[in-house]
């Protein structure tokens, strides 16, 4: 389990303490802001955080619905984190990690921790995967050297739906035709501002895949 500076400060806010699980890591953000605010950092031997809004915190979660029952009394699916995305950069971007570390005090993206190496690449896509089937996060943004990689083995993953970043065109038309839930930018082809503007698009696109689309993707599943 990962806390972003932003998910800490809502629990000081709404509990007067932060208490975390026990396993929680905390972001390089998030570190930080325990050092400014000088606040002592609990754990408890529980899963989850309590809150005292009602709302229970988990994982990368601000706002995940408590687990229970739904109208019919079968099992409620808990709800993603809202706008909550993962990242993951093969090395050192430059320009394009800091569009992300701005983009980031807007939107909810939290960082993976993997090493940044190429090498990564497939656990970090197989973890980015299983979070997302888990409903936990929405999506993610892979920052990599070379996009085509990328690209193969995340659409290779049921639960992802990667578009490659080639200008911000591509990666409205990818969120808005198939429900793109992953943002694959190739960090030495990009400018900052092209990076951040691809970002801001990407986590804050509505996400609708249409009974054409999907017919087409049952389609394909059958070749050979």
């Amino acid at each position: 389990m990962i806390f972003s500076a932003r998910q800490l400060q809502e629990l000081h806010k709404t509990n007067g303490h932060v208490t975390l699980p026990y396993r929680a890591r905390l972001t390089p953000l998030a570190q930080d802001w325990v050092r400014a605010q000088k606040i002592a950092v609990e754990y408890s031997d529980m899963e989850k955080p309590f809150s005292g809004a009602g709302n229970s915190q988990s994982g990368y979660s601000q706002g995940q619905a408590s687990s229970g029952s739904n109208a019919s009394g079968s099992p409620a699916k808990p709800q993603a984190a809202s706008g909550t995305f993962l990242y993951w950069c093969d090395g050192p971007c430059g320009p394009a990690k800091a569009a992300i570390v701005t983009q980031a005090k807007e939107s909810n993206l939290i960082a993976i921790e993997t090493t940044a190496d190429p090498r990564h690449l497939v656990d970090v896509i197989k973890h980015l995967a299983a979070e997302v089937k888990e409903n936990r996060v929405v999506g993610g943004v892979l920052v990599v050297t070379s996009g085509a990689l990328a690209m193969l083995f995340a659409n290779r993953c049921p639960s992802l739906r990667a578009v490659l970043g080639s200008c911000h065109e591509a990666v409205e038309q990818g969120v808005a035709q198939m429900g793109a839930n992953v943002l694959v930018i190739e960090h030495k082809y990009k400018t900052f501002p092209q990076v951040k503007n691809m970002l801001s698009r990407f986590v804050r696109g509505a996400r609708n895949v249409s009974d054409d689309v999907q017919r087409q993707l049952k389609e394909l599943t059958s070749c050979g």
